[in-house]
């Protein structure tokens, strides 16, 4: 067991995820707040990063608590 364990499965599924909940972050801003996104580019590059750090974050920590568990 490595200290840096990788699984791909997991990245490129949280990707995905990620990438369908910033289009619909861009989405509803607009629709919500017409104008306020200048560069739309940008804006939903910043929100794909975070969203997908949140998803990183959370299920490190689920598997965290498994492993807790388990022991």
């Amino acid at each position: 067991m490595g200290l840096f364990k990788i699984d791909f499965q997991l990245v490129v599924i949280t990707a995905i995820v990620s990438l369908v909940a910033t289009v619909a972050i861009v989405f509803m801003i607009n629709i919500m707040q017409p104008g306020l996104i200048v560069l739309k580019g940008g804006t939903a590059l910043f929100i794909y990063i975070g969203v997908f750090t949140a998803n990183l974050i959370i299920e490190a920590a689920r598997q965290r608590s498994e492993r807790n568990r388990k022991m």
